[in-house]
């Protein structure tokens, strides 16, 4: 009797341990939006009026509910995984496409609008945010483009000329060059080898949740095939937004086909004024985005159908609202940015 007294005690402990730690690897964190840092009441000008702007927000709140959904089905996920880190996680991981989708789409939806503002009042005798520029970044866009009409003309045709669903990004790298760089379906330039590049410290709340246990899992990078699944709206990627087992394309961004190189890196790509050209207008390479270094976005813009027909632009109101689009780019936050980028 004695000896069975002492096996059950000792596994007393056992038992406690183990109820702890299901307990607690089944706390995980729910993702919600943040309030966005103006009031959706008031819209976006023309560019995206209350309405519109409202359809934006559910579209964000929609993806993040249905991430959520999906990391309840997954016995792997980390309880704590900023959804940054469960894009990271879910490109190693077909059987996790649905999710991965869903999480690239909300880092780059939230990215996009946090770099917005509602248009100057009537009484500023501005029409754009363009006055709060820094000098430093005014002085590198005429470096690299020729003036501000010619970037924002370059810009909107690479925008109006992608004839699938997407994102175009007007980017840095650590020199300060600057670039347009489009990427294809639910693919980012926001997160890269396990490093979230979104600037701003808070993209979503989050909130504790009781699910099924969870381990912990951080799977390695890899070059899985491409899963199934993609959330409404979402189109076919280009093949352009794929990477090769050799020689990387333009960019590295972590794509819909889930193959991830862990370095965003800038090779051949060029600013406008950079051309074959340029022995005889005595340009320098200044105009070329550092060979092999790390892209930073500054802001980027969406080229899925209902970011314009929400705003009352119609089936082919796609280039009537890219030009609202510069009326509300908030340029005191992106000069920040590129200031912030140069340092890193």
């Amino acid at each position: 009797m004695a000896s069975i007294l002492r096996r059950t005690c000792s596994k007393a402990p056992r038992a406690t341990s183990l109820l702890y730690r299901s307990r607690n690897l089944g706390v995980r964190h729910a993702h919600t939006p943040r309030p966005l840092p103006y009031p959706v009441e008031g819209g976006l000008g023309k560019f995206l009026p209350p309405d519109a702007l409202r359809t934006m927000e559910e579209y964000q709140d929609g993806l993040l509910q249905r991430l959520n959904e999906e990391l309840r089905t997954d016995m792997k996920a980390e309880a704590h995984s900023s959804v940054a880190q469960i894009a990271l996680n879910y490109s190693a991981r077909t059987e996790r496409t649905l999710g991965f989708n869903y999480a690239v789409l909300a880092l780059n939806n939230s990215f996009f609008l946090d770099n917005l503002a509602p248009p100057p009042a009537e009484e500023s005798g501005f029409n754009t945010h363009q006055y709060k520029i820094s000098d430093t970044l005014l002085e590198r866009i005429r470096q690299d483009y020729g003036d501000f009409p010619r970037l924002k003309s370059t810009f909107s045709a690479a925008a109006l000329g992608m004839f699938t669903n997407g994102w175009v990004w007007f980017v840095t790298d650590s020199k300060g060059h600057l670039g347009i760089i489009p990427t294809f379906g639910p693919s980012t330039l926001l997160v890269r080898s396990r490093v979230n590049m979104g600037y701003s410290p808070v993209l979503f709340r989050e909130t504790a949740t009781v699910s099924e246990d969870n381990g912990p899992s951080t799977p390695p990078l890899s070059n899985p095939l491409l899963g199934h699944g993609t959330p409404p709206g979402v189109g076919p990627s280009s093949p352009a937004s794929g990477l090769s087992m050799g020689r990387p394309p333009l960019v590295t961004p972590l794509g819909q086909n889930r193959a991830y190189s862990g370095n965003s890196t800038a090779e051949d790509i060029v600013s406008p004024n950079f051309s074959s050209s340029r022995a005889d207008n005595g340009m320098s390479e200044r105009g070329v985005l550092h060979a092999g270094g790390t892209l930073y976005p500054l802001f980027c813009i969406p080229t899925y159908e209902h970011a314009w027909m929400s705003a009352g632009f119609g089936v082919w109101g796609k280039e009537d609202w890219l030009k609202e689009f510069w009326t509300v780019l908030d340029w005191e936050k992106i000069s920040r940015l590129y200031i912030s980028a140069r340092q890193l």
